[in-house]
Parts: C-alpha cells; structure tokens; sequence
C-alpha cells in the first residue's frame, strides 16, 4: 500500500504543479509579454497534455515494474484510469483562470474545445443510454467538480505534508 500512497502523493503534485505551472506562464505570457491567450492556451495545454500522460504512464510502469504485489499493481493502474481525466483537466482549469483574468473567451482555444469534444464523447454513450441531453450538461458539470475536488483535495495534502516536514524537528536535532 505505500506504492499506492506514494502514485497518489505523485498524482496530487502533478494535479497542482501542472495547474499552477500553467496559470503562471498563462498569466505571464498574456500580461507581461502580451502573447495571445487562446493561441498561448493551445500550446500550454497540448505541452501540458503530453507531459501529464507521459508522467502517469511512468509511474504505472514502474510500479509494474517494480516489486509489489499484484493488488498494488493493480489498484495503481485502476487509480491512473480512473484519475487520468482529473488530471488533464488541471491545466484546463488554469486556462479557464486565466482566461477569466484576462477577460478572452477561452472557448476559441482548439485544445480546449477538442478536451470538452473528448470527453463529451466519453461520456456521451454512457449519459445517453439513461438520460436526455439537458443531463449531459449536468455530467459535464459533475466531471469538473469532481476534477477541480480530486485535485485541490491531493494538492492540499501534498501541500500539508511539505509544511509539516519543514516544521518537524528532525531526529539529528536535539529537541
């Protein structure tokens, strides 16, 4: 279990780290430079994109890899499907934030539209087969909540746990 709770810990620095890398060259790139949000937004989410995929599927490979026990192994590779989507929606996010800051409609951004097609898609079949079209809206909006939560809720922890090592007295130190 400390493999799952060490991709975990991972997974909620790259859900942070990638949203707050993202708003800061968003951000930066639209108001110190005066780059273009959307066309800054395609490039940052698409670097963002490959970034994130290739790092959850490094860390399901070396837990394969690694020696832990079959149900590690697969809860680990259940947890990256499972959690693949909130992770990409970090970076959305931050472009989302910074869009609103910088008040341009980030709809015009081909990534972004192609992200919310995507997974439209995804969900569609599944939405569709119980409920009408005013429901997919409402799974949309679910699927951002809970991205949006999974993340902050893994960033905090990471966060708490980074502050709590610098204000513990290590064991070389007298007390």
């Amino acid at each position: 279990m400390e493999t799952v709770k060490r991709r975990l810990g991972q997974y909620g620095a790259a859900w942070f780290g990638s949203f707050l890398l993202v708003l800061v060259l968003a951000l930066g790139g639209r108001f110190l430079l005066g780059m273009e949000l959307v066309g800054l937004a395609d490039v940052l989410l698409l670097a963002a994109f490959l970034v994130l995929t290739v790092a959850l599927g490094a860390g399901v490979v070396a837990t394969f890899m690694g020696r832990n026990g079959l149900g590690a192994k697969l809860l680990v590779l259940l947890l990256a499907l499972v959690l693949y989507l909130p992770l990409l929606w970090a970076p959305v996010l931050a472009v989302i934030v910074a869009a609103f800051f910088a008040g341009v409609p980030i709809e015009y951004s081909g990534i972004y539209a192609q992200f919310r097609i995507t997974v439209s898609e995804l969900l569609y079949p599944l939405v569709s087969a119980v409920v009408s079209g005013a429901a997919i809206r409402f799974v949309w909006e679910l699927f951002q909540i809970f991205a949006t939560i999974v993340g902050a809720i893994a960033s905090a922890i990471q966060v708490w746990n980074f502050f709590r090592k610098l204000t513990t007295p290590s064991a070389a130190e007298p007390a």
